[in-house]
């Protein structure tokens, strides 16, 4: 195979996995809480076949062949800027508000009942079982945790009755209830928010979750700090969602920019298959 053959393919491979990104950031532009996707380009390994020589003479020998070997896909960055908050009207809709902050302000926490792994996410669709036990809203049912690490119960007390659930920006859930015929508000926990040092080793498992790891494993860095609106925690806001950060022009305009990139790549290929059969054909 020549060069320039191979060069062509790895154009092609290449473009075709920058496209499957592409389609994924724009499948998913409805998807709540959802963070773009981009694939970081970058040249293969090079062919030295003559390297600048010694001196001669006072002057240096500028000798240098370097042959490329086309192009790969050296990795995936994720862009965890806010997306846009809509209101919803449900009290257990909670986003977070961190636009300027660093990864927007952090992320929901959630745990898995059953293998207790950790998940983190912003899309914080929650609702409550009839325990209290506030679990996403999906096939899922993780379980939101709050700041001591342990999943977040509104479950009433005996003879009280739900009037109201309200959520600070600091991330304090407060009850208000009414028993035996007075109404009065208690405080039942707080939302904890998790942020890291390094987002970007964070790994998606679809539905918009991400793990940080295996149990012992701290690939991201996770941040100390777990009380929303501190430090470079986002705050809270009730009664809202976060959509999608995908923005469609761009990621259209990248679409456009790829498919011409792709059929560049592909016309290597069709002229190196060519002067491939005038090399066979001359010994015809």
């Amino acid at each position: 195979m020549i060069p320039s053959l191979h060069n062509g393919v790895s154009a092609l491979k290449s473009f075709s996995e920058g496209l499957q990104v592409l389609s994924n950031n724009i499948a998913n532009v409805n998807s709540l809480g959802y963070k773009s996707a981009r694939a970081n380009f970058t040249d293969n390994f090079y062919i030295h076949q003559n390297n600048a020589g010694p001196a001669v003479g006072g002057e240096p020998q500028n000798t240098t062949r370097n042959y490329g070997s086309g192009v790969s896909v050296g990795s995936l960055s994720s862009n965890f800027n806010q997306g846009i908050i809509e209101n919803t009207g449900l009290d257990l809709d909670l986003a977070i508000q961190g636009e300027a902050l660093p990864n927007a302000g952090g992320f929901f926490e959630v745990i898995d009942p059953e293998s207790g792994e950790v998940f983190y996410t912003r899309a914080g669709a929650f609702e409550s079982t009839a325990e209290g036990i506030v679990v996403t809203r999906d096939q899922n049912r993780f379980q939101l945790t709050n700041i001591q690490d342990q999943p977040l119960l509104l479950g009433l007390e005996d003879g009280e009755d739900l009037l109201a659930r309200r959520i600070d920006d600091d991330g304090v859930v407060s009850l208000i209830v009414s028993k035996d015929g007075q109404d009065s508000i208690r405080v039942a926990g707080q939302v904890k928010i998790a942020n890291f040092q390094a987002p970007q080793y964070l790994q998606r498992t679809g539905n918009g979750f991400y793990s940080n790891g295996q149990p012992g494993e701290n690939f991201a860095g996770l941040v100390e700090n777990s009380i929303p609106g501190s430090g470079s925690n986002g705050k809270i806001k009730q009664y809202a969602l976060e959509l999608s950060n995908v923005d469609l022009t761009n990621e259209f305009a990248m679409m456009i920019s790829h498919q011409r990139s792709f059929q560049a790549g592909s016309r290597i290929v069709t002229t190196s298959d060519a002067i491939l059969t005038e090399a066979v054909n001359l010994k015809r």
